[in-house]
């Protein structure tokens, strides 16, 4: 369990965030190779994003910029939230 000041902090999963890059490289028919050339982000970093699952750890406010730079949509089109059930 992560601790702040000592205390155990305990927190619930309020939802899911996904990440839409693999169906907006689908139905723009672009590669992830030809993504990496554009933005300027390495190759490894394009294929981690595009995972099936849409999960993600850890994504930067630059990299969000570059992305929605080359595929012209806004950081709301990027990401897909899952309510809790």
């Amino acid at each position: 369990m992560p601790r702040y000041r000592g205390r155990v902090v305990r927190y619930r999963r309020r939802g899911l965030l996904r990440l839409r890059l693999r169906q907006l490289l689908e139905t723009r028919k672009l590669s992830p190779y030809a993504l990496s050339k554009f933005t300027g982000l390495s190759l490894n970093t394009i294929y981690r994003l595009t995972r099936p699952s849409g999960r993600f750890r850890l994504i930067r406010a630059d990299t969000i910029e570059r992305l929605c730079g080359a595929l012209r949509v806004k950081p709301s089109e990027l990401f897909d939230y899952q309510k809790p059930s």
